[in-house]
């Protein structure tokens, strides 16, 4: 019984073996990441490319554990990979030379599209170095003209000013010549009231 037992374990273990310890490549996909555990969420510890080979170790229609040439060890998503590697199919004559006319014609496009660009640099260049002396023109005209303006205002503020002062200036004389005709009308008055008495007394 114990021998028939370990005959059906070793019949496990062998037959078992072959199914992980098998060779898988990677299917047509730029690069595929291999991460640390199962899921997306896991970080990554390498990436593989198209028709890398990997060892399969374990793993189920979801997620498969592989070794890779470098002896790394991660998780990839088993729709990645394939048992053989596919190789592109051979175009016909005349499939090449359409898809040599488009790569031609692209270059062609990709050309002009640059003689374009360095066309329009050009252009913008020869403007600005027509406006620039204009420019600097105007430039310096305006400063001309504010620093004009500028003196214009402190004539006009000085002169303002100097005005006010001779109108207080007027106002001043005006004011002692009126006080000097008062004071004179006073004396004069005073002095004919004097020779008014003196010739009463005569009287």
């Amino acid at each position: 019984m114990r021998r028939l037992s370990s005959a059906v374990l070793g019949l496990l273990l062998l037959s078992s073996s072959p199914l992980w310890a098998k060779t898988m490549f990677i299917t047509d996909r730029i690069e595929v990441g291999v991460r640390s555990g199962i899921g997306i969420e896991q970080k990554f510890v390498a990436s593989v490319k198209t028709g890398d080979r990997v060892e399969v170790l374990e793993g189920d229609q979801n997620w498969t554990k592989v070794k890779l040439p470098n002896g790394a060890v991660g998780w990839v998503s088993t729709r990645f990979l394939v048992d053989q590697v596919r190789t592109a199919t051979a175009m016909d004559p005349k499939t090449q030379e359409e898809l040599k006319g488009v790569k031609d014609q692209n270059l062609a496009l990709l050309k002009e599209n640059e003689e374009g660009k360095k066309a329009l640099q050009d252009l913008q260049q020869e403007k600005q170095n027509r406006t620039a002396p204009e420019l600097n023109q105007l430039k310096a005209r305006n400063d001309q003209l504010e620093k004009q303006m500028n003196e214009l205002k402190q004539q006009a503020t000085s002169n303002q000013q100097r005005g006010k002062n001779q109108h207080l200036n007027e106002q001043i004389w005006w004011f002692l010549a009126g006080s000097g005709v008062l004071f004179v009308g006073l004396i004069l008055g005073w002095l004919a009231s004097r020779r008014r008495k003196k010739t009463s007394k005569y009287y």
